[in-house]
């Protein structure tokens, strides 16, 4: 009877045991497919799981549904993520461009091809190279035709290869010193992806041929100069963060909000955001300076100055600037008396500094 009754203990308690994360975000996943956040929490799930590809896979499903409903600060925010995963999945840059021209940030979308153009002229990839060339002529403000680029490229393309000692396009045989070269630039993406770290494509200031037949540099800086953000997404920096931190990427979003404060989206939002992230991570000088910069902008109700001001004043008795902090306190004391627990953080610092108390009064 004992063991019978051990027995139903136990299977009580395995029903009552919380159910599995992974199966249940399964499970979330199989009743609703276009539910991107579903495929988001997997992902993440896989992520802690150390089950790269899968996450992957999530990830991409998630940003491919945000794009699908519009939802580009989100998709955005995936996309730029799942390359330092996985550096060799190219698509995913042209996701990236793509979702740069639908918003009108036609010089971001321009760049973004300008890096793809670089990596596949490096890898030898020409074809790859001229289809890229193809998007960027359509963004070209100059409209000059495809046609002549692509010929005048091609040109130059062949006189490289046979310069370099590639096969001649009008015949002929390749050497071993031919294949020697050839091994000498070959890219292994598998042996790069058992690197620790995520390969960077080509950067944008490298000169590659193309950069020079191109011209991508003018191109660049006259788009720059006839075109603007779109006006649908003033702040689109400042949005990228916010869907960066709610996602979990933090670097992401702390390199977001920097942007976005540097060009003036939300600079009171974008500081205090940082401010509150550095918080957060015990990084009390550059959450001391993120706050500062929150605290100089101006124009902004007093509610969320005092919000401000009160988390300044903590980070300052972090740093043991005690007279810095106590000075904050008696400001926020001066316009709300009852704001937060200003009396407790004041007498604190009081002590602590060994004064009396009849010399802070609130």
């Amino acid at each position: 009877m004992e063991l019978l009754n051990k027995l139903s203990r136990f299977l009580k308690k395995e029903k009552m045991r919380d159910p599995d994360p992974l199966e249940q975000s399964l499970d979330y996943v199989v009743k609703d497919p276009g539910n991107a956040r579903a495929h988001l929490k997997l992902a993440e799930i896989y992520q802690k799981k150390g089950e790269k590809r899968k996450a992957i896979s999530e990830y991409l499903l998630a940003a491919e549904i945000f794009a699908k409903n519009n939802q580009y600060v989100e998709a955005m925010a995936i996309y730029k993520q799942v390359p330092k995963q996985d550096p060799s999945l190219d698509h995913v840059y042209l996701k990236i461009a793509d979702i740069y021209r639908k918003m009108g940030f036609l010089g971001d979308a321009f760049a973004q091809y300008r890096i793809l153009v670089n990596h596949y002229d490096k890898q030898g990839r020409k074809d790859k190279a001229l289809g890229i060339m193809g998007l960027m002529a359509e963004l070209d403000p100059r409209k000059i035709a495809l046609e002549e680029k692509v010929q005048n490229l091609t040109d130059v393309l062949i006189l490289q290869e046979v310069k370099e000692g590639f096969t001649d396009h009008r015949g002929g045989s390749e050497g071993d010193g031919c294949e020697g070269e050839k091994k000498k630039n070959f890219f292994d993406l598998n042996a790069e992806l058992e690197m620790e770290g995520p390969v960077e494509l080509g950067g944008s200031k490298e000169i590659s041929t193309l950069e020079k037949v191109y011209g991508f540099e003018d191109i660049l800086k006259e788009l720059k100069e006839v075109t603007s953000p779109s006006l649908a997404y003033p702040n689109f920096n400042y949005y990228m963060g916010l869907a960066c931190r709610e996602m979990g990427f933090f670097d992401d979003a702390v390199e977001q909000f920097q942007v976005a404060l540097e060009k003036g989206q939300n600079p009171f939002e974008a500081a205090n955001m940082l401010g509150l992230f550095f918080k957060e991570k015990n990084r009390w000088d550059e959450a001391c300076r993120a706050f500062e910069k929150a605290l100089a902008v101006e124009g902004i109700p007093q509610e969320k100055k005092l919000e401000v001001k009160y988390e300044l004043g903590l980070i300052y008795k972090e740093l043991g600037k005690i007279d810095e902090a106590l000075q904050l306190l008696r400001e926020i004391s001066a316009m709300d008396q009852d704001f937060l627990t200003t009396k407790g953080e004041a007498a604190s610092l009081t002590h602590k500094l060994g004064l009396q108390k009849n010399r802070f009064k609130i």
